[in-house]
């Protein structure tokens, strides 16, 4: 098994590439086995196509995480996820994991924001690559913070959110073993 994960620099990425050892990193930031934006990046070429090249799984979790960014942050980071799906189909790549959030569903009392519905958007384009012979999961991610200290100072209703890393490997865990 072949596993991709796309934003391995990340606090869900980093994670997971201690996880699962031999997993293949991507990210724009420096640490990653291939260090590539995905504003600009060409699939079609090294080394983005030899890194997707007979994988079995992909994990997208570069779509911009940040709740409160600008809108066109959020915009933009559909159409990078339009096009590395776009790739991963073309690559033949037969399971997908999205990493979605829970700001995509409606909260107590709070509206869905442009991020929340970015989410949503994400998680209909994974619906769309999940059509068989392919399978897309979506895991709907709480907070996971950079350290469990940051759990003790946060407010209330964050912490009432906090994603242990044993929750996350294990939802991650689940989703990769059903591929």
């Amino acid at each position: 098994m072949k596993v991709v994960v796309v934003g391995s620099q990340g606090r869900i990425g980093a994670r997971l590439m201690r996880a699962f050892p031999g997993a293949i990193g991507i990210d724009r930031r420096p640490g990653a086995d291939v260090v590539v934006d995905l504003a600009d990046a060409d699939y079609g070429a090294e080394p983005l196509r030899g890194a997707l090249a007979g994988a079995t799984t992909l994990i997208h979790l570069a779509a911009g995480s940040g709740i409160d960014a600008p809108d066109a942050v959020h915009w933009q980071a559909i159409g990078y996820s339009l096009r590395l799906l776009l790739a991963a189909q073309a690559a033949r790549i037969g399971h997908l994991i999205v990493a979605s959030s829970d700001w995509a569903g409606p909260g107590e009392g709070l509206p869905v924001s442009v991020y929340g519905h970015s989410r949503r958007v994400l998680e209909a384009l994974a619906a769309m690559y999940g059509v068989p012979p392919r399978r897309a999961t979506v895991i709907r991610v709480g907070w996971v913070p950079a350290s469990v200290e940051e759990v003790a100072t946060a407010p209330d209703w964050l912490a009432a959110n906090h994603w242990s890393d044993e929750r996350l490997l294990a939802e991650f865990r689940q989703a990769i073993g059903g591929a």
